[in-house]
């Protein structure tokens, strides 16, 4: 499967950032300073990110699905 290639920027760039999320959660579990705010950045932002992918997902799968809908009633 191919991938356009802003797709693939930003999914290294998604890399990344997850990448330099994890290091900062390392380092201040042994250092103690930030450690909840860290916590909430490993826990919570790729929820929310995670969210808005499934819902961007849910909704781009019904404007397909209405687009084909209209088609098959002019094809007849």
């Amino acid at each position: 499967m191919k991938y356009n290639k802003p797709a693939r920027v930003l999914a290294w760039l998604a890399i990344l950032v997850i990448i330099a999320i994890l290091i900062f959660f390392i380092y201040c579990a042994f250092t103690g300073k930030n450690f909840f705010g860290s916590l909430y950045l490993v826990i919570i932002i790729p929820v929310i990110i995670w969210a808005i992918l499934f819902f961007a997902g849910c909704f781009h799968e019904k404007e397909e699905h209405n687009d084909t809908s209209k088609d098959d009633i002019t094809k007849q």
